[in-house]
């Protein structure tokens, strides 16, 4: 027991939020996701393994299922199991009603209406979504129901749902984090926390600063019964630091943190993109938690898919972070919830929404949204950016996802921002299919072929070729695409030699090289100095008839 000495938080503790026992990702923070998800996709998922327990066990045992929709237990855990089902519908009893009611009226309006007016409706609609909802037509005379999000969170229907697992697992050892709700085990504990209450600062902390272990039991008010367990992930040892925490140069350093999480520096200013670093130190190069800054300025969130925008790592930075940035939605669509209310529900509150040219000015230099085209399954997602970060007059362009199938929306991005010093491009170019991730909130079923068809996917190397070919960047950056290990079990993969992912980015680079471009794909960790240079004037904005040779010229030099 620590009694009264002050502790650090341990590295390999893990501080997973939970919603209704599952861990929370972006579509099980916002209410009507995570209602949607809760009826058509983890309940089922639950009865599945305690019907047929023995599948579940056998295909986790082959590793290439990892990822799948398998629960990760064992048979002896079924009875846990049934019991979760029964509280989950006892304590989500209102989420799941709002979600079979959603469903079934966003049917019914989509079947019935025929381009008359929609006022007959409203009479039809259950109590569960009165007030919260109203029904449209596109100009196509499509209709369909436009939620009003905002109010979904003023409803009591996440009430209790909300809680804090503590738990030493090691970082491959964690179940995947879409098809195996939390279970108790000997090395856990539930802090029935909310994930905006501002004690969850004070355990953070622990990770970097010292504080005496009863005061964290008393501020958290642990139960006595419950002190023994607690004070196993606690540590008199301070955390080791792989190198300086906060660059005082004059020009601009780029830490890369692993998958797409990098940080850009100055003495004046840190700009973090996507926050999802490791936690647990090993001796294979990477940077960790603790070697992030004291403060981040800005934290820029590109979208709001699971790995890039991680409610467990920015709970635990929220008292770190200044400002954050996000892409504005497409209000409304349930596909599509609001990353700003899922801030304010994770206890932020100084949140800058952009919509695509829109900037943020910062010491030496600007934040400018971009449009970013793919990886959402052709659906009608608006919450998405690109950035073309601006800082001691270099340009760095992170086109995170973007598939790069129209080059032409390149080259006039080019006539936007000038010449760029750095490009940032992902290369999953085979991703999950539609279903894998938006099932839940889809009105109909999807048909095998179109599943097949439409993918989370970013560029091959023909469409990154489309994209160098307007950009023409001196340097190019090729993300790691959650090989990392630390990132198993969010991403639910692992990469052959022959993964048409590894191919494809191969031959960028090594047409990149051939062009005279320096290029190189990312993995753990990479530290990388621009030189401070004059800051070129910002682009015109060219008319489109003029072509590509005028824009050009109007360019700044890089």
């Amino acid at each position: 027991m620590h009694s009264n000495n002050a502790v650090y938080l341990k590295p390999q503790a893990k501080l997973e939020p939970l919603s209704c026992g599952w861990y929370a990702w972006p579509y099980l923070i916002a209410p009507a996701q995570l209602a949607m998800n809760l009826n058509f996709r983890l309940l089922p998922l639950l009865e599945s393994f305690v019907s047929n327990p023995a599948t579940h066990v056998a295909a986790n045992a082959d590793p290439k299922m990892y990822g799948g929709p398998f629960v990760s237990l064992a048979m002896e855990d079924v009875g846990r199991v049934e019991q979760l089902m029964a509280d989950t519908r006892r304590r989500c009893a209102p989420l799941l009603t709002f979600a079979q009611d959603y469903k079934e009226f966003s049917s019914q309006l989509e079947t019935e209406a025929g381009g008359y007016s929609l006022n007959g409706f409203y009479a039809k609609l259950p109590p569960s979504l009165r007030g919260l909802v109203e029904c449209l037509y596109d100009t196509n005379d499509h209709a369909h129901v436009r939620l009003f999000e905002d109010l979904v969170y003023d409803e009591a229907m996440t009430a209790g749902t909300q809680e804090i697992l503590l738990q030493l697992t090691g970082e491959q050892d964690r179940h995947f984090f879409m098809s195996t709700p939390r279970l108790d085990g000997p090395d856990s504990l539930r802090l029935p926390l909310a994930f905006a209450d501002g004690r969850l600062d004070a355990l953070a902390r622990m990770r970097t600063q010292p504080r005496p272990f009863q005061e964290i039991v008393d501020l958290l008010g642990v139960a006595a019964e419950d002190v023994a367990t607690f004070a196993q992930f606690f540590t008199p040892d301070a955390p080791a630091r792989s190198g300086v925490p906060r660059y005082t140069g004059e020009g601009v350093r780029m830490r890369y943190f692993g998958h797409a999480c990098v940080l850009l520096e100055t003495k004046e200013t840190a700009v973090l993109f996507d926050p999802m670093v490791a936690f647990e130190t090993k001796n294979d190069g990477r940077y960790t938690f603790c070697d992030l800054p004291e403060f981040i300025d800005h934290v820029v969130l590109t979208h709001s898919h699971q790995d890039h925008f991680c409610a467990e790592m920015l709970i635990q930075l929220r008292h770190r972070i200044g400002q954050v940035i996000v892409p504005s939605n497409n209000s409304g669509n349930i596909a599509d919830p609001s990353m700003k209310l899922q801030l304010q529900a994770l206890g932020f509150d100084d949140i800058q929404v952009l919509d695509a040219f829109e900037r943020v000015e910062i010491p030496g230099g600007e934040i400018l949204s971009l449009p970013f085209t793919g990886e959402h399954a052709d659906l009608s997602i608006f919450s998405k950016q690109a950035i073309a970060l601006t800082l001691k007059g270099r340009k760095i362009a992170f086109l995170i996802d973007s598939d790069g199938v129209d080059g032409m929306l390149y080259e006039r991005l080019m006539r936007r921002i000038g010449p760029v010093d750095a490009l940032f491009l992902g290369m999953e170019c085979h991703g999950a299919p539609l279903a894998w991730l938006y099932e839940p909130l889809l009105g109909k079923p999807v048909s095998r072929r179109n599943n097949e068809s439409r993918r989370l996917s970013g560029a091959d190397c023909e469409r990154a070729s489309n994209v160098l070919s307007q950009v023409k960047p001196p340097r190019v950056f090729v993300y790691a695409m959650g090989q990392e290990p630390w990132l198993q079990y969010m991403m639910g993969l692992k990469y052959e030699p022959d993964s048409i992912q590894l191919i494809e980015s191969d031959k960028l680079l090594a047409q990149c090289r051939q062009s005279g471009i320096e290029a190189e794909r990312l993995y753990l960790s990479r530290e990388v100095e621009f030189e401070a240079a004059q800051a070129p004037p910002r682009a015109r904005v060219v008319d489109p008839v003029a072509g590509s040779a005028a824009a050009s010229a109007q360019l700044a030099p890089a």
